[in-house]
Parts: structure tokens; sequence; C-alpha cells
């Protein structure tokens, strides 16, 4: 258990608060909204009745929707970062149904899903909440001294 927790502990750099932490929000709004919007043009677009177009459409939408509310935001913006450099690259993937784009536009949200990545989702997120900071509160009181059988005071 403590094995596992410290291994999602490393995902996340920090949660800052503050002016740092609404920064992140408006990040991670730019990346989900972009997202989202791309999903849905491949939903509703030309070629939405092949299978890929719906399976690419869902993968968008549930990964905009992660980074919109900040859960699993290192893996999801490493996702989008990914969607993100492909549409850029791919002549093939910039079709009618997603025109609003443009690869100077992809590459810059692939830059800002790799910083998100880097940064973490900051203090106002469901990360946060899940694997943030804790406050580990000592009870005042005596500890009363363990007798072991050797006749040993549990105190050295």
């Amino acid at each position: 258990m403590c094995l596992r927790r410290h291994r999602l502990r490393r995902l996340f750099s920090s949660f800052p608060e503050g002016w740092p932490g609404i920064g992140l929000i408006f990040l991670r709004l730019t990346v989900a909204v972009n997202a989202i919007i791309c999903a849905i043009d491949a939903l509703v677009g030309p070629n939405s009745h092949a299978t890929s177009a719906w399976a690419v459409g869902a993968l968008a939408i549930a990964v905009g929707a992660a980074i919109f509310v900040g859960f699993l935001t290192p893996a999801a913006s490493a996702v989008a970062t990914v969607g993100y450099l492909m549409t850029g690259v791919s002549p093939s993937l910039m079709t009618e149904a997603n025109n609003h784009i443009s690869a100077l536009t992809a590459f810059n949200l692939a830059a800002i899903s790799a910083a998100l990545v880097l940064l973490g989702p900051g203090a106002f997120s469901l990360d946060a909440r899940l694997f943030g900071r804790r406050e580990i509160i000592i009870p005042e009181g005596r500890v009363q001294p363990v007798d072991d059988p050797q006749g040993n005071s549990g105190l050295h």
C-alpha cells in the first residue's frame, strides 16, 4: 500500500495554490475545452459514421473531461500531447471535421499539454483532493511504555 502511494506521489510534482494554481486551471481548461471540441467535431463530422471517429471522439472526450476536473492529469495530458502532435504532423487528420485547428495551434496545444504533464494539476483539482498534501495530527498525551517479555521497557 505504501509503495503504491509512493508511485502515485511521483506523478505529481506539487499542488501549488494561489496564483500558480489558478494559472494551472487556465492551462487545464485550454487543453480540455479544445480536446472536447475536437471530439465533438469527430463525432458529428463527415466521417462520423466510421468506427475510428467514434473511438477517437470518445477518447478525446474522456481525456478532456479528466483534464477539466484534474483527474490523473499527467497521464491524461500525456495522451493529449500525443493526440495534438499527431494532429499537427498528419495532414490526413487535418480534415474538414477539425478545420478550426491549424498545425500551429495543434503544436501549441501539445506544448501546453506537455507543460501539464511536467507541472501537475495544481491545488484546485481532483488529483489534489485524492493524492495531495496530507496533514498528520499527532494526538497529545502520554505514550505508554511497552514491556517486552525480556523485561526491557519500550523506551530506549
